[in-house]
């Protein structure tokens, strides 16, 4: 694992790179911009990105980039922050996470963006790519159990980047989203919620709009404690803790954010018998955006591209998964694992600390 650290104590820049290990030349990961980002957060997401870039077999390694910010002139920090990075870029590939947007990496071109910088119906194509990924990977899922997402019942955590494309997925699959939450606040309904209402009224105020829907807001926790088909964790690290996952009122659990399983978490969920589809297959459609689709393909043909992808590697994570009798999680690193040993030659010591039993 090797950090970089990135400072202009002028510029107010605080920044950070992780890159998980040094198997291939290149690495890649979004770039997360928080107040309270940290190294060991940024150290646990460089290693997922090193699952999900191994489980869908593009030869990167795992990275992931922290960049703090309290306030003040955000651009100029952003540009600060981009210069830094100008000695690392032959080694480090990095774009829109967390408190970033597309458009904070674009660079200046005459032409049209490229597919992952564009908009289609009003929200970002990263952010779509994610989005539709986690509705193939429920889907996959359900399909597992002998169900199908139209009529199913959905909760996301996280009403932003990934929650938003993935709420209106699943609603135009027939599926009833029945909670949202964000930082500030939860809205539910059993009946399902308009999700096109739930975007503009996002629009208009931000992850406030909680306050501002039909139904009545309520605190963000009380999500983990609604009865539901699907749960879509999308926030933070650890959102699903033991506790949490001993809770839980949902067939399975699809997460369209990094790392949300806590200690034991995933443990809990098998024994109690919810399916629980690893996070770096759930969320791995921003990987085949970037790999699997040509870069000028329209939005409405590449998507579905994506959610293919997605759902066939779900699907055969979870019959590998029945067939040798070990747990999701153990079948998709079994195979991450296998591809990395081939293509790498990596011994099994590193092998070993990259995949844990």
């Amino acid at each position: 694992m090797r950090v970089i650290e990135l400072r202009d104590d002028r510029a107010g820049l605080e920044a950070f790179v992780v890159i998980d290990h040094d198997l291939f030349p290149v690495s890649a990961g979004g770039t997360r911009m928080l107040p309270d980002v940290d190294v060991q957060e940024v150290a646990r997401l460089a290693r997922a990105m090193t699952w999900k870039f191994a489980a869908c077999r593009v030869p990167y390694a795992g990275a992931k980039a922290g960049l703090r910010f309290t306030g003040g002139d955000r651009s100029t920090l952003l540009a600060t922050y981009k210069r830094a990075l100008e000695p690392y870029r032959e080694v480090f590939l990095t774009g829109p996470d967390m408190g970033t947007s597309a458009a904070d990496f674009l660079e200046e071109t005459d032409g049209p963006p490229p597919l992952w910088a564009q908009s289609h119906e009003g929200l970002g194509m990263d952010d779509l790519a994610t989005g539709h990924g986690v509705k193939a990977a429920i889907e996959a899922a359900l399909v597992h159990r002998g169900r199908t997402l139209e009529g199913a019942t959905v909760a996301v955590e996280g009403f932003g980047k990934v929650g938003a494309g993935t709420a209106r997925a699943c609603a135009r699959a027939g599926a009833r989203v029945v909670g949202v939450s964000t930082v500030d606040g939860l809205l539910a309904d059993p009946e399902g919620l308009d999700v096109e209402e739930l975007l503009e009224l996002r629009e208009r105020h931000g992850d406030r709009f909680v306050g501002h829907g039909r139904q009545p807001m309520r605190p963000r926790e009380e999500l983990f404690e609604l009865e539901c088909d699907v749960l879509v964790p999308g926030a933070r690290p650890d959102s699903i803790s033991r506790g949490v996952a001993e809770e839980l009122r949902c067939a399975v659990v699809a997460p369209g954010a990094n790392v949300p399983y806590g200690p034991g978490a995933f443990e809990v969920l098998g024994e109690r018998g919810i399916l629980a589809v690893p996070d770096f297959l759930s969320n791995s459609g921003g990987v085949h955006l970037y790999e699997s689709v040509a870069p000028n393909m329209q939005p409405e043909a590449a998507l579905p591209i994506i959610e293919a992808a997605v759902r066939e590697s779900v699907a055969r994570t979870l019959a590998t998964s029945d067939e040798l009798g070990i747990t999701p999680y153990a079948a998709a690193f079994r195979e991450a694992r296998d591809y990395l040993a081939r293509e790498t030659g990596a011994g099994r010591e590193l092998l070993d600390e990259l995949f844990p039993t």
